[in-house]
């Protein structure tokens, strides 16, 4: 008869809010084999609910147990089919690298095993590490609101000279009760709620009602980050709101709900303590996933008082994240894990560099300038991918290409003219072009069409005749670079998604759905990726919260322009300022800032930021592309990676990863007499990035 150990679990969580509860997650099938939907579920043993215990029972004959402690809660759809149930979000996580062990052989005693224990959440090994959830519900949404320039727009000329402080408020249309997790009310349960603005229209309530309140709510607590302050962190709100002023502050609040058609909010007015105003919004005011409304504030009396634009984003779950298991399962996570090295990353841009602008010897961003940046010594190579019309993915850089287009022949005696001159460029986009025509096509570069020298430009994007080889391919798709790039050098995968410039112009109108984008790009990196290095990175702010927000496995790191005379900004104050780029990734919990040297250069203010909060620094930049200039980064800025063109051409290299590997087989040949057998281990994530 096989004898069996019991395994204590207890594990102690000072800033634990009433709402949440402790699971633990491992690899054993009642812990959920590593899948928090899954997860075993502790119960308080403390007054205070600090302190979470529970047992699970397992055979001697296991060698070890691993585990982390996760902190839930649940929503409730309060749909009306009987199949309806509340839905387990997961608020926070451990997410050190190494997860926790329990070797039986060493730890059990009399048939027990961490008996006395009492673990702290997010400590671990030496290291502390908690991280947000991601969505793992197909109904789980995220909101973000962001209130920002000049949103708040006042009738009243006495009104405007006053300093109004901002509060969000999510409720359910359905309900005529509201639930609040303001500690402040007057009524408290396990989750509190209020009367809300509904209740005056009757006070009469049915039993059988099915508008009664149920037990959970539907959305969560309304987290909020400060981008414009000193703290950008996500946390809770004041009783009475934060301080929001045109122009100087930027207030971003985020919250769940698993009930997207009832979701509302009451946006809350003060002046110091004292009530000012109240907007709401309804399901109706998002129409999109992505956009901006405008919401009446109406004062005390009864009267608008004024409007306020809000600047919305809904977060989804990615629909195929069911098919790839390493987007639920929570064995690793490197969405905030770097290992820092003694020197610093070399990332190859777009391969070897920039071909359509610049003189090289290989076209940009084709698996045959990936490969040649890895065989030169790069650690990483950096690539762009966007989509086409039929929804493929295709590494390329710019939105637009020139096609182009022969004219008519000149009708019988008529004056000729040369071939060159009947024949036309027309600028097309990308996406408006299916994967088949872009490899049809005869396609120049968009700066060809001011060029009045073609042949003096860069290399052609349509390949010469013979160069027919997938190597060659201009669109290569990223699955076709995951699968023939060589698997010893990262990815870092910038996805190009348009942005309204600060001149008023659009990079590409009229693009896809920002989730649909992402879940296209996000599913085919999942299926093909294996264990290679990948960090994604964009200029767009909410693609990387996207990101973020759809897995854990792959870091982002935000890509930002900062201050500029070389390019036209962006639009966007997080993309436009290095500082607000900081902490704008600090607060969304990124990996780090890929920040543009011609600002640093200038003003080192958002490396200290960086610094501040642990963030990952890479550069990018022409500026790079001088050696003196590389130095004073490595140097002087301590940076964690640059970027630049012709990587390995001026001297020899070799990928750190590659010679990492070497280094650890020749000690274990040393201590060992042999070899180790190879293994795609040597060169997969579990080695650190």
């Amino acid at each position: 008869m096989t004898e069996d150990v019991t395994i204590h679990f207890r594990v102690q969580f000072d800033d634990i809010r009433e709402w949440e509860h402790m699971h633990v997650v491992g690899d054993h099938p009642a812990l959920g084999d590593w899948m928090p939907q899954k997860s075993f579920a502790l119960k308080p043993e403390s007054e205070d609910r600090k302190i979470w215990g529970g047992y699970l029972k397992v055979a001697k004959s296991m060698s070890h147990i691993s585990f982390r402690y996760i902190s839930v809660y649940f929503l409730d759809p309060a749909e009306t089919s009987e199949s309806s149930s509340p839905v387990l979000i997961l608020s926070r996580w451990e997410t050190f690298l190494a997860s926790r062990h329990c070797i039986l052989d060493v730890e059990h005693t009399n048939g027990h095993a961490r008996k006395e224990k009492i673990d702290i959440f997010g400590e671990y090994g030496g290291k502390v590490q908690i991280s947000d959830g991601w969505i793992l519900n197909d109904n789980e949404h995220v909101v973000f609101f962001r209130i920002h320039g000049e949103a708040l727009k006042l009738f009243s000329p006495l009104d405007r000279k006053k300093t109004l402080r901002v509060k969000v408020v999510p409720f359910d249309v359905r309900f005529r009760d509201m639930f609040t997790y303001s500690k402040n009310s007057s009524e408290r349960r396990a989750i509190w709620r209020h009367s809300s603005v509904y209740a005056s229209v009757s006070k009469d309530v049915d039993e059988n009602d099915p508008g009664r309140t149920p037990e959970l709510p539907s959305f969560s607590n309304t987290d909020l980050s400060v981008l414009t302050r000193e703290d950008p962190i996500y946390g809770d709100q004041y009783s009475n709101g934060s301080v929001f002023r045109n122009n100087v502050d930027y207030l971003v609040f985020r919250t769940r709900t698993v009930a997207l058609s009832a979701f509302a909010l009451r946006i809350e007015l003060y002046e110091d303590k004292k009530r000012y105003a109240l907007a709401y919004t309804l399901p109706t005011t998002f129409p999109e996933t992505h956009g901006t409304s405008t919401v009446i504030l109406v004062g005390l009396n009864q009267a608008p008082v004024g409007q306020m634009d809000l600047d919305y984003m809904i977060a989804k779950r990615c629909p195929k994240a069911k098919s790839f298991t390493a987007i639920d399962t929570m064995q690793k996570s490197f969405g905030r894990y770097w290992r820092r090295r003694n020197r610093i990353l070399e990332i190859g841009h777009r391969g070897m560099g920039s071909s359509y602008t610049k003189e090289t010897s290989a076209r940009e961003n084709t698996i045959f300038s990936l490969n040649e940046a890895a065989r030169r010594g790069a650690d990483y190579v950096e690539l762009d991918v966007q989509i086409t019309k039929d929804l493929k993915t295709v590494v390329y850089h710019d939105f637009h290409v020139l096609v182009h287009v022969a004219g008519r022949e000149s009708p019988s005696g008529s004056p000729t003219i040369s071939k060159e001159l009947n024949m036309a460029f027309h600028q097309i986009a990308i996406k408006d072009l299916t994967l088949e025509q872009l490899n049809m096509l005869h396609l120049e570069h968009i700066s060809r069409a001011a060029c009045e020298e073609i042949e003096n430009a860069g290399l052609p994007v349509t390949p010469a005749k013979d160069e027919t080889n997938e190597l060659h391919v201009p669109f290569p798709s990223i699955g076709q670079v995951l699968r023939n790039v060589h698997p010893d050098v990262g990815l870092n995968i910038e996805i190009k998604y348009p942005m309204f410039m600060k001149d008023g112009s659009h990079e590409c109108e009229g693009y896809f759905e920002q989730n649909k984008f992402v879940d296209i790009i996000l599913n085919e990196v999942a299926e093909f990726a294996g264990e290679r290095r990948i960090v994604f990175s964009c200029f767009d702010p909410d693609i990387c919260t996207l990101i973020n927000q759809k897995q854990h496995k792959y870091p982002v790191v935000f890509l930002v322009v900062g201050a500029t005379m070389r390019y036209t900004p962006f639009k966007d104050v997080r993309s436009d300022c290095s500082r607000i780029a900081a902490n704008f990734a600090a607060g969304s919990q990124l990996l780090g800032v890929n920040f543009h040297s011609e600002e640093l250069l200038n003003d080192r203010t958002p490396i200290n930021i960086a610094d501040r909060y642990k963030l990952v620094k890479f550069v990018w930049g022409d500026d790079l592309n001088d050696k003196k200039i590389q130095k004073y980064f490595k140097e002087e800025m301590n940076v964690d990676g640059i970027i630049f063109d012709r990587i390995g051409e001026e001297e020899s290299k070799q990928n750190i990863f590659i010679v990492e590997n070497r280094n650890k087989n020749s000690l274990f040949v040393a201590k060992h007499g042999r070899s180790p057998s190879p293994s795609r281990r040597c060169f997969s994530l579990d080695q650190g990035q």
